[in-house]
């Protein structure tokens, strides 16, 4: 079968690395043209409609309609290309759902300890955060301490205010129009950001295949557990049979 290409989408606080350490070799290893473009999340007056044209200008550069796959704040960016955009599939890693970065930040609220850590991140103190901080927001209390020391990478740098606030209030995907393409979101069962509420709105609103993966948290694309997300992934495609001429006459418009 035809390989699509994918378009990997960093989260907030990061960069393309979340995707370029593991998983984007991962795919391009298996035959996928990849892209991984970093958002505009240092420009601190970006708009998340800036999220979506930098999505959109990469998403242009392959011949085909792309796979997008979104991480955190990448998976609302996604959502937004793919109401604006024909993908061939879509999928979602602990990612917001259609109804924004509201209920994250509900979920925060109950963890005011990694809620503080992102405030410090926001106002550019990001290198005070160690890795007990880091095991805190993005791993569990099993990962190891030197897997954590070994991916943390470069402290997280603040991100754009107005574009987290557009994510938050009325600047949200046309989930209509995103239903066009196949979909599917994954989970760690023990995410501190993202409630499970948001898996649940993305398969009513989506239509999407859901799964929730044991034993991990919100740092998915660079947790221990990296592997079963990018076979999962890769399961999918091949179910799914995206990529192939017949999905792609799916996608030609009418």
């Amino acid at each position: 079968m035809e390989k699509p290409p994918i378009l990997f989408l960093h989260g907030a606080f990061a960069g393309p690395e979340v995707w370029t350490r593991f998983i984007a070799p991962w795919f391009a290893s298996r035959g996928h043209e990849v892209s991984v473009p970093r958002m505009p999340g240092a420009n601190p007056g970006a708009r998340l409609r800036d999220y979506v044209r930098s999505a959109r200008a990469a998403a242009d550069g392959f011949d085909v309609p792309p796979v997008v796959i979104g991480y955190s704040l990448g998976g609302l960016v996604a959502q937004h290309l793919a109401a604006q955009r024909k993908v061939a599939g879509l999928v979602l890693v602990a990612s917001p759902g259609p109804w924004g970065l509201g209920p994250t930040l509900w979920q925060l609220s109950r963890a005011p300890e990694v809620l503080a850590a992102l405030l410090l991140a926001q106002a550019g103190a990001g290198s005070l955060l160690g890795p007990d901080e880091v095991r805190r927001a993005l791993f569990t209390e099993e990962t190891p301490l030197e897997w954590i020391t070994a991916v943390m990478g470069q402290p997280p740098a603040s991100e754009s205010s107005t574009a987290l606030f557009d994510g938050l209030t009325w600047d949200l995907p046309v989930w209509l129009l995103v239903r066009r393409a196949p979909v599917l979101a994954l989970m760690g069962d023990r995410d501190r950001f993202v409630p499970i509420t948001d898996l649940w709105s993305m398969a009513m609103a989506y239509g999407a295949e859901t799964e929730l993966v044991p034993g991990a948290a919100h740092g998915l694309p660079v947790d221990v557990h990296w592997r079963s997300v990018a076979w999962r992934i890769n399961a999918w495609l091949d179910e799914r049979s995206i990529g192939s001429a017949r999905a792609r006459d799916r996608l030609a418009p009418a």
